[in-house]
């Protein structure tokens, strides 16, 4: 196993695509292709986010590619902004989710249920795994010396639940006491560091292509 899990992102789009589709071609009303969208879609993608390493660029296509349904389905012009159909119904907007909110929701909870598990002895051991994993990190992590991955963090399960936590501005405590928040600050700090690495013909190509085929 190469921890690849492109075949798994494909999958998620194709299923998520089809699934906006057949709603665009069915007779659902506006306020039902929400509901549809709400309860199950976006519960078909998001079964899979806490395991899943999803890329803000993945979130992204998803997230627009619901954008665009809803507002073909309230006739709304494409130039209409997103801000304002994913606003609270209590604020004038029409309450539609967002994938990367759901994204981030799952890696927290599964992080937190995780450590906060029934049994004392499950959550003991998940949270000493977890803290010698987070040590062990620590010598892979870029740094201004060598301010490069030698590690991809994104693909590190529990470390990866743990950065969202905190790019989400929430704090994981227990009994009134942060945990982990010394670690995170150091992975935190220590990627911003990173340099991009250089672009390689076949990832150059990527970027290059992929604005174009998206639908």
């Amino acid at each position: 196993m190469d921890l690849n899990w492109k075949h798994q992102i494909q999958h998620m789009t194709g299923n998520l695509k089809n699934k906006l589709e057949a709603i665009v071609a069915s007779y659902a009303s506006p306020r039902q292709t929400l509901s549809i969208i709400c309860t199950a879609i976006i519960s078909s993608v998001a079964y899979a986010f806490a395991v899943t390493p999803c890329t803000p660029e993945d979130l992204s296509i998803w997230d627009n590619k619901i954008s665009r349904t809803i507002k073909h389905k309230f006739k709304l012009w494409k130039s209409t902004a997103t801000a304002m159909i994913r606003e609270d119904t209590s604020n004038f907007g029409l309450g539609a989710p967002s994938v990367c909110v759901e994204y981030h929701r799952c890696l927290a909870v599964a992080l937190a249920a995780s450590l906060q598990d029934p049994s004392a002895r499950h959550s003991n051991v998940n949270l000493n795994l977890f803290t010698k994993k987070i040590a062990s990190l620590m010598p892979f992590l870029p740094s201004e010396k060598a301010p490069t991955y030698t590690l991809d963090v994104s693909y590190l399960m529990r470390a990866r639940q743990l950065l969202s936590i905190h790019s989400s501005k929430l704090l994981l405590m227990k009994h009134g006491e942060t945990m982990l928040h010394k670690s995170i600050m150091k992975i935190f700090e220590a990627l911003s560091l990173c340099k991009p690495s250089p672009h390689t013909l076949s990832t150059l190509i990527t970027c290059i292509t992929q604005p174009l085929t998206e639908s």
